[in-house]
């Protein structure tokens, strides 16, 4: 028992240094309007009984609960876009839905008020820097608001209405303005706007929202750009729905992204776990879904502002998203965890899916003060964060099927083993590689057995 402690707390601990390569970083997904409230005297339109109104989240409020994020294991934060939104809302079922998520600009030189300043984005980087965190800006170059100045002073940059056409270019999204980033005015704009704002304050990435509906030569030039003026290790992550490794076959082919966000990890894992897909299955999946060229990466995530929450799909079964949190640890890629999915945040569909961020009891003036936590499951997520950063192979060795059958899956990188047992009755232990396994993470309960619904980390102490 003692060897075993000795190892673990070895393994828990000696943590690397953060490196150019994003197969070593744990993303960390935030809604800003949903996360933390630190400065009341921005707040605008906040209104907490409306879903789809702002609540107060802002760059201050981030920026005071990084060291929640540290204490996780994450090595760095996305969180949605920061500039000016439409004021005017729209309706939605019948209540006004206002731009709270940051993909409906007004301006995209400005920062909107709600959320802060230039100079609190500022202090967000550089605080965040000297933590070891890095950052992540999410930026829109496909459309503005609804409503917004452009559509009336500057037409001629804009498709609407009958302008708008049916392939993916020319598409107006959901019914968006569609900015024609085809012309060099547009782009020189947007560029400014964008790189602009991430070299003054010092940004690590972009995430790219909605990639595919803009052409691949903007990208290619967005990339020439984006080297020139922030850097060769700058990190461009795109979001292409429904995307996989055969989708990013060609973005990373042309060398526009270096990761691409993996929509199929969800979508599998969470057939898994309810009984759909069969662990067969799932392990030729798993063991062959990061095939792409080095240097790439897909970011697999089991949450986001788009879907309803992992745990709400699984029934509130917690056990169940253990499961898929230490799927999600040993893949291969830069995994994504979206706020509050650590401490239990269930939200079903849209609007739900994009609840306040839970601070239990708190004196503090937060959107969500007083909704309850799961520590209990942020502790096991934590201790499989501290697990994946400790252990080079678990990010970056090839992966393999020791046993997949019935309810059990036991995937191999190296010296480290997982195994799961999706099954709500307790499963033999499949025959392991030769060497002295020992557990370190998860069920200790009995080495034999892998108990209902339960995951094990073992290592090879041979």
């Amino acid at each position: 028992m003692f060897k075993r402690i000795i190892l673990m707390m070895a393994l828990l601990y000696a943590l690397p240094a953060q490196s150019a390569d994003w197969k070593d970083e744990i993303i960390y997904f935030i809604m800003l309007d949903r996360f933390s409230d630190g400065d009341q005297t921005n707040n605008q339109t906040v209104d907490l009984d409306n879903p789809i109104a702002f609540h107060g989240g802002d760059l201050k409020g981030l920026t005071d609960k990084l060291d929640e994020i540290v204490d996780l294991g994450a090595t760095a934060i996305w969180f949605t876009p920061v500039v000016q939104q439409v004021i005017t809302p729209i309706e939605a079922e019948g209540i006004p839905f206002h731009g709270h998520h940051g993909y409906w600009a007004e301006d995209f030189t400005q920062l909107d008020p709600r959320y802060g300043t230039e100079a609190d984005l500022k202090a967000l980087v550089d605080t965040a820097h000297s933590k070891g965190l890095k950052i992540i800006l999410d930026v829109v170059y496909n459309h503005v608001g609804y409503g917004a100045e452009w559509t009336r002073t500057r037409p001629k940059w804009i498709r609407q209405g009958d302008d708008c056409g049916g392939d993916a270019i020319t598409l107006c999204l959901s019914g968006l303005p569609d900015l024609k980033t085809e012309l060099p005015a547009v782009r020189d704009y947007l560029y400014e706007a964008h790189i602009g704002l991430a070299e003054r304050v010092g940004a690590d990435g972009f995430r790219l929202d909605t990639y595919k509906h803009i052409t691949q030569e903007f990208w290619k030039d967005h990339r020439v750009v984006t080297r020139e003026r922030l850097g060769e290790d700058f990190f461009l992550i795109g979001e292409i729905w429904d995307a996989d490794k055969y989708i990013a076959r060609k973005p990373f082919e042309e060398d526009t992204l270096d990761g691409v966000l993996d929509f199929s990890f969800r979508d599998r894992t969470m057939k898994l776990l309810n009984g759909v897909e069969d662990t067969a299955r799932y392990a030729r999946y798993f063991t062959k879904r990061h095939d792409v060229p080095d240097g790439y990466v897909l970011a697999p995530f089991l949450s986001s502002h788009d879907v309803p929450m992992l745990l709400a799909m699984l029934r509130g079964d917690t056990d169940k998203l253990r499961i898929a949190f230490a799927l999600l640890m040993f893949a291969e890629g830069t995994p994504v965890i979206t706020w509050g999915e650590e401490i239990g945040r269930r939200g079903g569909l849209w609007p739900d899916n994009r609840e306040d961020m839970a601070w239990g009891e708190s004196n503090e003036q937060l959107p969500g003060a007083n909704l309850p936590r799961d520590e209990a499951l942020r502790a096991d997520v934590k201790s499989m964060l501290s697990l994946r950063k400790a252990h080079t192979e678990i990010r970056h060795a090839d992966v393999q099927t020791v046993f997949a059958g019935g309810d059990v899956l036991v995937l191999q990188k190296g010296s480290v083993i997982l195994a799961v047992n999706r099954g709500n009755s307790g499963q033999t232990m499949p025959l392991l590689p030769d060497g002295e396994w020992v557990t370190v993470l998860g069920s200790h309960s009995d080495e034999l057995t892998l108990p209902a619904k339960s995951y094990r980390f073992m290592v090879n102490d041979g």
